[in-house]
């Protein structure tokens, strides 16, 4: 059952809640803010039997770098309203195979017109296998699923969030539209023809970063959460085994992921249970001499309610109510992350990952769509499986 909740407090944007059949349930705010689109806020989750417990106060995206390569410096789509406001598009039932939302209590954080318009669209998805225990039939999962859609120079953004029935959490961005921009020098795009006037013509390439930034409170207003970071790198003298070596990431700091030992991150609450992010589906790198933080793949700060996206400027700040006179609230990621310690402060991590849009004669001028998903994945919540029950 999928639904608008009001079991949640939400001082700001609307409460939502979907129910499992199994009896799994998630319980969030919903806001449309005016710069970086959808965001989930205050999420809990309830596994079947268990008690809820929130897991994080903030999910959305913290910046997107559009950089065309014929272009000095990439477009900074988040911290200029360029995602949310005007750019949002209004779904119908021919863009939404399931529930339209007005959401018409959002005037704090997003301009509406007076019509109310349908902005978010919310759905259920089979994800087929969740769980098998021994010789019984295997346990079928779904996912609940909420999106808006964005449009910037031709480029359309599905901005969407997706919440497993086992605490699975899944941030994607799909990547579409029409891409209007062309080029003189072949270094920096693909000779293509216009498919109308028929005559020759040199598509830009582009590369796009997405920077998600998840706010953790795994116990919910107790800062004692911590991040641990896990490697397992190849011993040749212990018969080429991997032994898994843990290290506790006790200050603000930048991480890059390493395929050659499998390196992960978790969080982690004073049980011993949490969310394990794997990046090894990350795929690609991204070079910003400005911003020195777009090159890594994991940003982890202390938690403080102004630093919202990667980029906060002085004339954001002073338009913006939710951003302190601090000067700790103005400027980049890379002034954010000062080497403070983490003891006794909810963990932000800020992930990154970036996909290279090269434009193809057979679909010109339109994008095949371009999808870029990662998962946090809980552990350690229940002693044994809530779902075992069920069978």
């Amino acid at each position: 059952m999928a639904s608008v909740g009001h079991a949640n407090d939400c001082s700001v944007g609307e409460p939502f809640e979907h129910h499992f059949a199994s009896g799994a349930s998630w319980q969030f705010c919903v806001v449309l803010d005016k710069d970086h689109a959808l965001e989930l806020q205050n999420i809990h989750y309830q596994a079947p039997g268990d008690t809820s417990r929130q897991v994080l106060k903030h999910l959305h995206l913290g910046q997107v770098l559009l950089h065309f390569h014929d272009a000095v410096q990439a477009d900074v789509l988040i911290g200029n309203a360029q995602l949310g406001n005007d750019a949002l598009k209004t779904l119908t039932d021919k863009t939404c195979d399931g529930e339209l939302h007005t959401l018409g209590n959002q005037n704090s954080q997003l301009t509406l017109i007076e019509d109310q318009p349908a902005l978010l669209c919310s759905y259920v998805r089979n994800t087929g296998l969740m769980a098998k225990y021994n010789l019984r039939p295997g346990l079928q999962g779904s996912q609940y699923r909420l999106f808006t859609v964005s449009q910037y120079k031709g480029f359309t953004f599905q901005i969407q969030v997706s919440l497993s029935e086992d605490g699975r959490i899944a941030p994607s961005v799909l990547l579409s539209g029409k891409n209007p921009s062309v080029t003189t020098d072949t270094r920096f795009g693909n000779q293509l023809r216009d498919p109308v006037e028929q005559t020759a013509l040199i598509g830009t390439r582009a590369t796009v970063l997405y920077t998600w930034r998840m706010a953790f409170a795994l116990n919910d207003n107790e800062a004692n959460d911590t991040v641990e970071e896990f490697n397992f790198i190849l011993e040749p003298t212990l018969g080429s085994r991997r032994p898994m070596q843990v290290s506790e990431l006790v200050t603000e700091s930048l991480r890059d992921k390493d395929r050659d030992s499998f390196r992960g991150w978790r969080v982690k609450d004073v049980n011993g249970s949490g969310y394990y992010l794997d990046p090894q589906n990350s795929g690609y790198g991204y070079t910003d001499w400005q911003n020195n933080w777009a090159q890594f793949d994991i940003a982890l700060t202390a938690y403080k309610a102004c630093e919202r996206h990667s980029r906060i400027n002085k004339a954001v700040a002073n338009g913006d109510t939710t951003i302190d006179s601090n000067a700790d609230c103005i400027g980049s990621l890379d002034d954010f992350i000062s080497g403070e310690s983490m003891t006794g402060q909810h963990p932000v991590l800020w992930y990154s990952m970036s996909r290279v849009y090269r434009p193809r004669a057979e679909d010109y001028p339109i994008i095949s769509s371009m999808p870029v998903e990662f998962e946090i994945i809980p552990f350690d919540w229940t002693p044994t499986s809530p779902f075992e029950v069920n069978q």
